[in-house]
């Protein structure tokens, strides 16, 4: 009876208590089930979300501290803008980085250049880089940028500077978590595949 309704039964059980909690079992499963009630609340239907919810707008993610995932939407009317200019070059992300969250002059920056078919991507991040922005816009010949859309600054997550730092036979304090998390060996197995990446 225990494997017919596939219950585990402990060799050490009272024999008895077994069998009176089998014969329990069997008589709730010989009962007819009552119908619940199905409130209209209650019931959900699988819908597929929109491709686009035709507004304007770009948001930024950081997938890992080197990784930084962003999506955006386009709403028809500025598609069809766009489209109709008769010098559009390109559709672009203009990403920019900032040594504060402050600061209104950007260190650095660099452009993505976008297709109509997409709305998302992923941006590699170069190092050393504190707060990232993302502005959605076009470009037309001869005339400066047309933006779309921005996001707000996103602060991008620090490694540690001694992790940072690590080289080979270089020794330094290590705590006890970077010790537990495998440093050493994966710093070894790095080296032994990318010595040209290590300076002298």
């Amino acid at each position: 009876m225990a494997r017919t309704y596939g219950i585990n039964v402990p060799s050490d059980l009272n024999r008895n208590f077994i069998i009176g909690e089998l014969l329990e079992i069997t008589e709730e499963a010989a009962q007819p089930e009552e119908a619940t009630p199905v409130e209209d609340s209650d019931i959900r239907i699988a819908t597929v979300l929109p491709k686009t919810y035709n507004d304007t707008t770009i948001h930024i993610f950081m997938r890992n501290p080197v990784w930084l995932f962003a999506y955006w939407d386009i709403k028809a009317s500025d598609l069809k803008t766009m489209k109709e200019e008769f010098d559009f070059e390109e559709l672009f992300i203009h990403v920019s980085f900032f040594e504060n969250e402050n600061d209104e002059k950007s260190s650095d920056s660099f452009d993505v250049k976008l297709n109509f078919d997409n709305n998302e991507l992923y941006i590699l991040i170069p190092a050393n880089r504190h707060f990232v922005m993302a502005t959605l816009a076009y470009r037309v010949s001869g005339e400066a940028p047309r933006t779309l859309a921005f996001t707000k600054k996103l602060e991008i997550p620090q490694e540690d500077e001694a992790v940072r730092n690590l080289q080979p036979g270089k020794k330094f304090p290590m705590s006890e978590l970077t010790k537990i998390s495998g440093m050493d060996d994966l710093l070894y197995k790095h080296y032994m595949t990318h010595r040209q990446s290590f300076s002298n």
